[in-house]
């Protein structure tokens, strides 16, 4: 299982190797990175949850970025001969000619950046997963708009609400077989029909902590990688996420690297 993604550290070459985690931190070819970046915290998942099942640790390609798009390069190179079972792509710089170039042979699951790029390139449709939030689901809805930034107005105002009609507007534009959209209620879609819904516990502080979007992809990403059905991955990750912010009684004041590192807890709890 290899996670691609950038770091916004200025200076970070390309860094590759197994990934471990240690309190709040990630070590990844001896080098230290904060758990809390985003990018982090799907490695963070990933680890515990590959640790509970005794699956070894995760294969990281880094490098830092911090908007000039130069760290993303060097991982969209490292990407043309991956050998891997399973690649996520996370926080990358959107490069349409360089997406096209990737080897999709192997199940790819993508968030935040890398789903921009393979949507903007018009290849959606050669992903295993993307999982985006509401706003997210806009801009893959809006068959003219190449970067969430864009838009347009009558789409990015639909509510949550009207998910099922932004869900059914973006499979007209080459979307992977499966969704999962993030947010109060996840919903979990397979070529562009609704499968199931979560939305309990409800924990709105999880709302307010940065990263569990991420960690969401990360605990999906790990079922699927484990052997379980990709709908069940889905399905069973956005219980478990949900879980970890109730098992923790979650604040807003309660950090990425608490919710991670009881991971491996929630699962035996939840008998996973």
């Amino acid at each position: 299982m290899i996670i691609a993604g950038t770091m916004p550290i200025e200076g970070l070459e390309l860094t590759k190797g197994r990934a471990e985690l240690k309190g709040s931190k990630l070590i990844v070819n001896n080098k230290e990175f904060p758990v809390s970046m985003g990018t982090g915290a799907l490695i963070g998942a990933v680890v515990k949850t590959l640790e509970y099942f005794n699956k070894g640790a995760p294969t990281v390609i880094t490098a830092g970025d911090i908007g000039d798009g130069s760290g993303s390069l060097k991982i969209y190179e490292e990407l043309k001969n991956i050998d891997d079972d399973l690649l996520v792509i996370h926080y990358i710089k959107p490069k349409i000619s360089c997406i096209k170039e990737i080897d999709f042979s192997p199940k790819i699951i993508a968030d935040a950046g890398g789903m921009y790029a393979g949507k903007a390139a018009g290849i959606g449709n050669k992903f295993h997963l993307f999982l985006p939030d509401v706003g997210e689901l806009a801009f893959l809805a809006d068959e003219k708009s190449s970067h969430p930034a864009y838009v347009r107005g009558f789409i990015s105002e639909i509510d949550n609400t009207e998910v099922p009609k932004l869900i059914e507007m973006a499979y007209k534009n080459n979307m992977p077989e499966y969704l999962l959209v993030k947010g109060e209620t996840d919903y979990i879609v397979k070529n562009g029909i609704i499968l199931d819904t979560i939305n309990s516990p409800k924990i709105e502080a999880m709302e307010c902590i940065g990263g569990t979007g991420d960690t969401l992809t990360g605990l999906v990403s790990s079922l699927t990688y484990c052997g379980y059905k990709t709908e069940e991955a889905c399905v069973l990750g956005s219980k478990i996420n949900r879980h970890l912010g109730e098992y923790l009684n979650a604040t807003p004041r309660t950090q990425i690297e608490e919710i991670i590192n009881v991971i491996p807890e929630v699962l035996k709890n939840l008998d996973i």
